[in-house]
């Protein structure tokens, strides 16, 4: 069962848009965007390992982690 998610949503120019979300909503919204996935988290802690180890690679989106 899916809840509803309040967020207002504000198209600041034709590349970029904002959202405005409640904190009550947010982990509703982590959630629904895949961020509490066992593989993300798992994503995360080799990224922040390898940043620990000094292999820092500039990334230009999230997207791009995401890729491997």
């Amino acid at each position: 069962m899916s809840t509803g998610l309040n967020m207002r949503v504000k198209k600041t120019s034709s590349h970029k848009i904002t959202i405005e979300i409640d904190r009550e909503d947010f982990e509703t919204f982590c959630n629904a965007c895949g961020l509490f996935k066992k593989e993300f988290i798992k994503l995360l802690d080799a990224s922040e390992k390898e940043h620990r180890e000094g292999r820092i690679t500039e990334r230009n989106s999230l997207y791009e982690l995401l890729k491997k």
